[in-house]
């Protein structure tokens, strides 16, 4: 199969020699500078800006005295019947030691332990240690009271099979 080739439009465009000259930007600024030397700077419309005020830097927010509180524990049903001191891997020996109030009239208390319990997950009931409290965790009276209790029946536990 042959093809014809196409001629190109080339009417179209006009020539440059065709088109006047205009006078271009830098030709004009070099005519006129004589003329603005000699004028004299207009007032502006409006009085001067005043200086912009300068402001100091905010103060930083004061350092908190305790973190937000860790209200995360399992519910009644899902708390391990084993709550132990990380450190010692025993329950802890002073039940009202492991939380103390955190300003003398305040509501939340911090723990001065960490906490872990001892459970078993999952189909097989395969043993896990997990966290329940980190040591210096801000927590409510309502959880604090809930692992207290939880510490005093396995404190109780304990009593009562060693007899």
């Amino acid at each position: 199969m042959a093809t014809a080739s196409r001629p190109r439009k080339t009417a179209a465009k006009p020539v440059a020699e065709d088109v006047p000259a205009a006078p271009t930007a830098e030709a004009t600024a070099t005519a006129e500078p004589t003329a603005e030397a000699n004028a004299a700077p207009a007032a502006p419309d409006a009085a001067p800006l005043e200086p912009p005020v300068v402001h100091e830097a905010p103060e930083p927010p004061a350092h908190r005295l305790y973190v937000t509180p860790t209200e995360v524990i399992p519910d009644d049903e899902n708390l391990s019947d084993v709550i132990l001191d990380d450190a010692t891997g025993q329950p802890p020996v002073d039940v009202d030691a492991v939380f103390v109030p955190l300003t003398p009239l305040g509501s939340t208390l911090q723990c001065t332990v960490r906490l872990v319990e001892r459970t078993f997950l999952g189909p097989h009931r395969n043993p896990v240690t997990r966290l329940l409290q980190p040591k210096g965790a801000v927590v409510s009276e309502g959880i604090a009271a809930r692992i207290r209790e939880q510490l005093a029946a396995q404190a109780a536990r304990v009593v009562a099979d060693s007899k």
